[in-house]
This record gives C-alpha cells, sequence and structure tokens, in this order.
C-alpha cells in the first residue's frame, strides 16, 4: 500500500509538471477585472505563481535599471521615472495578490514566495502555515 501510495504521488507529481509546462507555453494572466482567475488550468494558485515568477522577472529588471541609473548619476527627472515604473509595479502585484487571494487565501498566506520578511512578520504574529 505504501509503495502504491508513492508511485500515485509520483504519477500526480508528473502531471502537474506536464500542466505546470502546458500552462507556460500557451500563457496565463489574471483577468483585470479582480474578480477570478483565469488561466490554462483554471487553477488560481497556479495563475498566481505563474504571474509572480514573471512580475519577479520584471521586478528584477527594474531594480538593475535604477542601480545602473543611481551609478550613472543619472538626474532626479530620470531617477524618478523609474522609481514611479516600480512603484506601478508593485501596484500590479498587489492587485494580483488581492485576485489570487479571492481564489485561495490559504496560497497567499502560505506560499514559499513571501519575502523573508512577510514570512518573519507572519510567523511573529503567529500564522503557523502547518
Amino acid at each position: 500500500a505504501y509503495i502504491q501510495n508513492l508511485e500515485s504521488s509520483r504519477l500526480k507529481l508528473t502531471q502537474l509538471e506536464q500542466e505546470l509546462q502546458r500552462a507556460r507555453q500557451q500563457g496565463i494572466f489574471i483577468s483585470s477585472s479582480g474578480d477570478q482567475s483565469q488561466s490554462a488550468g483554471g487553477n488560481g494558485a497556479v495563475a498566481f505563481d505563474m504571474e509572480y515568477a514573471r512580475w519577479l522577472e520584471e521586478h528584477n529588471k527594474h531594480i538593475n535599471e535604477l542601480r545602473a541609473a543611481a551609478n550613472a548619476h543619472a538626474g532626479d527627472d530620470d531617477l524618478r521615472k523609474i522609481v514611479d515604473s516600480i512603484m506601478s509595479q508593485y501596484d500590479e502585484f498587489f492587485r494580483l495578490k488581492g485576485v489570487a487571494a479571492k481564489a485561495d487565501v490559504f496560497h497567499v498566506l502560505s506560499g514559499m514566495w513571501k519575502t523573508p520578511a512577510e514570512r518573519c512578520f507572519m510567523w511573529l504574529g503567529g500564522f503557523r502555515s502547518s
């Protein structure tokens, strides 16, 4: 029974990996209406994880752009434009997070995507996902 359970879990994991790969190939998005998440598989948690990965890549590009501008001693107007774009990106992230919370609040609260500071504050506040 134990071996059968392991085998079925392995098969489920393989299926999830294939679904994730298909979702990456087909593209995935979260609706701008804020009411529901739309994805290739219809799973809000997977949709959020995919959108978060995309957001994180974009965020790293913005941060690198900001560092390069700061090192190049760019003018205040240039720095303000970069900071404004980063702030609008954070607005998008919190919108995505709100949509994902409506779809699967436990995934949003216990996801490994959180920053170490967020995990620390959640732990201090008494939230234990287990």
